[in-house]
């Protein structure tokens, strides 16, 4: 209902509020004063013009002042001043027209009869725009704060999404060198190729850094995971044993990128690497109701699941956090395990594809 020259919208808002009012006029001196509807019209838009006019230059007014920060006393005073101001506006430009149109005469009368009534219409009129006024204005600044939060969470959600992410890094790097200085004393060709394979890891790390999305399809991610296993099984040989059930539908779904590959480590790490046979790793998605439901699952020792909450690692704990961030409410985090029963961690989330990400 604001009128603004660089908002159209507003303008016809702030006319359109007039529309109930004007009608009413053109009923009422239809039945009292105008002999044709054509008259009606005249004296209505005579009566009304200088009041639509009037209102604009107090909405103009009204939107410099910081109500905030006046007291309530100023407040009402300058909200009266406005009123009278508007009042007495409207009807010097009413009555000036009057004049104009009719003669002094008739100009007279009129004001002789209705000026008294004419001065408590035009409060009650500005009372009305008043109201609307601070209605719209106190609306639009819980929007803009309500925007405002939004963005600042979103903001403070990438940043911590971002640094939990730059956690995963340097911990899958450091990982995976400790893994090929393994091979450097007992089988150099093979520490040769597994610094081949590191590199290549290395710059898809730093491809993914350089990208701003926060989630991959399944598919890269599982690519990557690839590429990791290849190096692992320079190192573990036979001993590393890898099992998946990952269906098309499931490679399609996207989720938050190194979200796989720190699971399928701590498997290594804890159920394969101690372990004279090694051990299996087993890998599965699907896609339920609307879920991507993956899991990381190995049969080596397991651990006390009390023990987990407060584990000093940081893959578990980042990928969950993670997860809480980027979907809330609707992704979840599952450890199962027990000693001497492997370990699993279930990852649900939203099963997103790749298209409509």
């Amino acid at each position: 209902m604001k009128p603004s020259g660089s908002r159209p919208r507003g303008i016809l808002l702030y006319l359109a509020g007039w529309i109930p009012l004007f009608l009413f006029c053109v009923v009422l001196m239809r039945q009292t004063a105008a002999p044709t509807l054509g008259h009606a019209l005249l004296y209505t838009a005579t009566y009304l013009l200088p009041a639509v006019a009037a209102g604009s230059l107090a909405w103009r007014l009204a939107l410099r002042l910081p109500w905030r920060r006046l007291p309530w006393i100023q407040f009402c005073a300058i909200e009266l001043a406005l009123a009278l101001g508007f009042t007495v506006a409207w009807n010097a430009a009413f009555f000036g027209l009057l004049w104009l149109q009719a003669g002094p005469a008739v100009m007279r009368s009129v004001q002789q009869r209705t000026g008294g009534w004419q001065l408590l219409f035009g409060l009650v009129i500005y009372g009305m725009h008043a109201a609307v006024f601070h209605v719209l204005r106190v609306s639009g600044e819980l929007r803009r704060q309500k925007i405002a939060a939004a963005e600042a969470e979103s903001l403070r959600v990438r940043a911590e999404m971002e640094a939990l992410r730059g956690q995963l890094n340097p911990h899958f790097l450091f990982n995976s060198l400790h893994s090929i200085t393994a091979l450097v004393r007992s089988d150099p060709p093979r520490a040769e190729e597994a610094l081949l394979q590191f590199a290549g890891l290395l710059r898809r790390v730093l491809e993914l850094k350089r990208e701003t999305a926060d989630d991959v399809s399944l598919a890269e991610e599982m690519t990557f995971v690839d590429d990791y296993l290849a190096i692992e099984r320079l190192r573990l040989g036979g001993r590393l044993r890898v099992n998946r059930t990952i269906p098309a539908e499931a490679l399609a779904c996207r989720l938050p990128v190194f979200s796989v590959q720190p699971l399928v480590e701590n498997a290594i790490r804890h159920a394969v690497a101690p372990r004279r046979d090694g051990g299996n790793v087993t890998l599965e998605a699907a896609v339920r109701a609307g879920q991507l439901v993956f899991s990381v699952a190995d049969d080596g020792p397991g651990a006390d699941p009390a023990a987990i909450a407060t584990a000093p690692g940081v893959g578990l704990s980042v990928i969950r956090r993670r997860l809480q961030l980027q979907y809330g409410d609707r992704a979840t985090f599952r450890v199962d395990t027990a000693p001497g029963q492997g370990f699993r961690v279930t990852l649900t989330l939203p099963a997103t594809k790749e298209e409509a990400a």
